[in-house]
């Protein structure tokens, strides 16, 4: 006795395709951008992380991907005092499925050093259930060279139209 099974595979091979596209348009995607992205889970644990943001951070995808974010890059203000988790927008995200735009906060690379950033952070859901947050950042040094540069240049001029004025009047005064 002989029993033959005859399926058509043919969707499934289109729907794997499919698949394996989205997947690859993904994956170009996060390379591609200049901006950092990383993904959490629940627990803060990074679950992904792309090129620009571990460039920026100094950090290999190993020192990263399964372990704490915020332990890693986000657990001091710029002045080096602590930075609760329970206060860190990037945490509150993945607890109340709020979102964040924080436009002046500093993040820590491995070397020590901080940066300054400008960063959103965006609950992930499934379902309508929150399961992790994905945080996009800049890294904001050049901006903030020229605003440091624009204010001094502000703080100039406002002395030298005094010191003009102080002159004027004392030449008026002197007629």
């Amino acid at each position: 006795h002989f029993v033959a099974v005859k399926e058509d595979v043919t969707e499934q091979k289109k729907i794997r395709e499919s698949l394996r596209e989205s997947e690859e348009k993904s994956r170009l995607l996060l390379q591609s951008v200049g901006e950092g992205i990383f993904g959490v889970g629940l627990d803060g644990n990074v679950a992904f992380i792309n090129p620009a943001a571990r460039r920026m951070l100094g950090y290999s995808p190993e020192e990263l991907i399964g372990h704490d974010i915020h332990e890693k890059i986000h657990h001091s203000h710029a002045d080096g005092s602590a930075y609760p988790k329970s206060e860190c927008p990037m945490y509150l995200t993945r607890v109340d499925g709020t979102d964040h735009h924080i436009a002046d906060e500093v993040l820590w690379r491995k070397d020590g050093s901080s940066f300054p950033v400008e960063y959103t952070s965006m609950p992930i859901k499934k379902d309508e259930q929150i399961v992790g947050a994905v945080v996009t950042f800049m890294d904001i040094t050049e901006r903030k060279k020229a605003e440091a540069e624009a204010e001094h240049a502000a703080i100039l001029i406002r002395e030298k139209e005094a010191q003009l004025s102080t002159a004027v009047n004392s030449m008026v005064g002197g007629i």
